[in-house]
């Protein structure tokens, strides 16, 4: 989110995209109307380790899966942790957090504790996509569906759309999850065509704004 950071959101082909910190605004909105209208807001995000296989610090290559350094939450610098952390705009206050070698136990206590406590979860993933970077998160989604006593369903923002989001989103709907996407609260490297990501989102689930989304009773 940081356009001085290693691994800003923007069209990697376009030089003129101003990239996701447009979509900053949105993102803060979002996750305010979140926390006002949603069960619990689960965060996720990256925590890596240099040898983590998508930190490629010679070569990267997006399009092989490959990255520069980028949210070095297990590095053993701190200035490098810090850029771990959400952006303070949408920052979590107190969240409980399903580390990268949580159990299906582990994710059972964070899905009690974040309902009985009303409190955000922050999953850490050494992968892009969420369900293969923590493996105990099917099992903290069937707990917190469990707390909730209701099936769940998803309403997801963030960056970046062609990357983590899409394998959320692709992941969560594969399980037969609904999900609603935001179309305004998302960024993408350009991997792949925005259209193209929205038209298989809306083919199993919904895409909306959060503009329209606030409008619904």
């Amino acid at each position: 989110m940081d356009p001085n950071g290693r691994l800003y959101v923007k069209d990697l082909a376009d030089d003129r995209d101003l990239g996701s910190v447009q979509v900053i605004p949105t993102l803060q909105s979002a996750v305010e109307w979140m926390g006002d209208s949603c069960d619990v807001t689960v965060f996720t995000g990256d925590w890596h380790h240099m040898d983590d296989d998508e930190i490629d610090p010679v070569s990267p290559d997006p399009m092989a899966g490959t990255y520069p350094p980028h949210c070095m939450g297990r590095s053993d610098d701190p200035a490098e942790r810090a850029g771990a952390e959400v952006i303070p705009e949408i920052r979590p206050d107190a969240p409980v957090v399903l580390p990268i070698d949580a159990t299906p136990e582990d994710a059972a206590r964070v899905a009690a504790t974040a309902v009985r406590e009303d409190r955000p979860v922050f999953i850490q993933k050494n992968q892009f996509d969420v369900f293969a970077g923590n493996p105990s998160t099917d099992a903290l989604l069937a707990a917190l569906s469990q707390a909730l006593r209701r099936p769940l369903e998803f309403v997801v923002v963030g960056v970046a759309r062609d990357v983590c989001v899409t394998q959320a989103v692709d992941g969560m709907q594969s399980r037969d999850y609904p999900v609603t996407a935001l179309s305004d609260a998302t960024w993408g490297l350009g991997l792949e065509p925005e259209k193209t990501t929205l038209a298989r989102w809306a083919q199993k689930g919904r895409v909306t704004t959060l503009s329209e989304l606030r409008e619904e009773p």
